[in-house]
């Protein structure tokens, strides 16, 4: 066996969809296995679900987490082998009643979007019986590539960790294409070059892809490059999510979104706001508030909003998820990012402002308004 440097108490792997392959594997799921995953989410989780030969069973969302529908998952249950519970923009899955309802059937965490949250003081990834993690570039840990796989049970800990070093080892030319490739996405992605074509890049990307095509599932142990980052970047993680979820906290409380939705912590609930999601009511117009702000400059993000055609096109969806499909079309997230200025955060807060009153049911006289806190955002 190679010999795998761990990350923490975890397994790196080269992303989080092959971690989740290599989860459904260690579980030694009938091949024709049924698993249950949120319509709501990255479709990469239902591509390598299909990619161990699993089918895909869709369950609904709550709208206030947009997580997993624990009334959907028990209404389902009979039909499902497995579970895949994920944690949603940082927001968490109500664990609890999942294990309850999952009566005793395998759950994997995907805590992709959610390291750092909690409940009751118990990290996220540790609830289920295996956790994946992602260090893809945009999540908190932004490294690249890579991803992580825990369990707490020594056996299925014993068995992903023989599966990964079954893996390829990527080579030193691999390494520093991958390096070289990171680095030219990054600056593509970040200021001034993001405005100027790296947005025109990717929109011109997604529309001549076909989604077969993208996001391919690499089936190797992870970049030695990334591994290193990982290392380095883990220890800042805590002042990176304290600084992030003040940010958050600051549009929250300057913002009476009047005609909107944020979801608030649970009792008990830690979320990282690793992104800040607004449910808008079904009178705006989601496109025309993307334009507005990014007249002014101000990328947006429309999360999945065709994942139902893509589970109905690729994976069989039938219909029965009407919440995760209103989800889609209503949830627009706008920067939220621990990097952001004070002047960065006001000019976020009075634009998404002025785009809400403009589309709301009642523009013009929109009772959404800035609050006093406008001139004292979160640092």
């Amino acid at each position: 066996m190679l010999n795998i440097e761990p990350i923490g108490d975890c397994i790196p792997i080269r992303s989080a969809r092959a971690a989740i392959v290599v989860a459904l594997r260690a579980l030694e799921l009938p091949s024709d296995a049924c698993i249950g995953v949120p319509l709501y989410c990255c479709p990469v989780v239902f591509k390598a679900i299909k990619a161990v030969g699993c089918n895909v069973r869709f369950i609904d969302v709550e709208p206030d987490t947009f997580c997993m529908s624990v009334a959907d998952l028990e209404a389902k249950i009979a039909q499902i082998d497995a579970v895949v519970a994920v944690h949603m923009f940082g927001n968490v899955c109500d664990m609890q009643r999942i294990k309850v309802v999952a009566q005793g059937k395998p759950i994997i965490e995907d805590c992709a979007q959610s390291i750092g949250s909690a409940i009751n003081g118990q990290m996220t990834g540790s609830f289920g019986d295996i956790a994946v993690f992602s260090f893809r570039s945009g999540k908190y840990l932004s490294v690249g590539e890579g991803g992580a796989l825990y369990a707490k049970d020594d056996k299925i800990l014993s068995s992903i960790s023989q599966l990964v070093s079954e893996l390829p080892v990527p080579g030193r030319m691999d390494d520093c294409m991958h390096v070289i490739k990171t680095y030219i996405r990054s600056i593509l992605r970040s200021k001034p070059l993001w405005g100027l074509i790296g947005c025109r890049l990717w929109s011109a990307y997604n529309k001549s892809t076909a989604f077969a095509e993208k996001t391919p599932i690499a089936m190797t142990q992870m970049f030695r490059s990334d591994i290193a980052i990982t290392s380095d970047r883990l220890a800042a993680l805590n002042g990176l999510i304290e600084k992030q979820r003040g940010n958050a906290d600051y549009f929250s409380e300057s913002l009476a979104l009047a005609f909107c939705k944020v979801p608030d912590e649970k009792t008990g609930a830690f979320y990282n706001r690793y992104l800040y999601p607004v449910m808008l009511s079904e009178a705006h117009d989601r496109e025309a508030i993307v334009a507005y702000l990014l007249e002014r400059k101000i990328g947006t993000i429309q999360p999945y909003k065709d994942i139902a055609e893509i589970a109905a096109a690729h994976y069989d969806y039938a219909g029965d998820c009407p919440m995760a499909e209103q989800v889609a079309r209503r949830v627009l997230v706008f920067p939220c990012y621990h990097a952001l200025k004070k002047e960065e955060l006001q000019k976020i807060a009075q634009s998404v402002t002025q785009a809400l009153q403009l589309t709301g049911p009642a523009a013009g006289s929109n009772e959404l308004f800035m609050r006093e806190a406008m001139d004292d955002p979160a640092q």
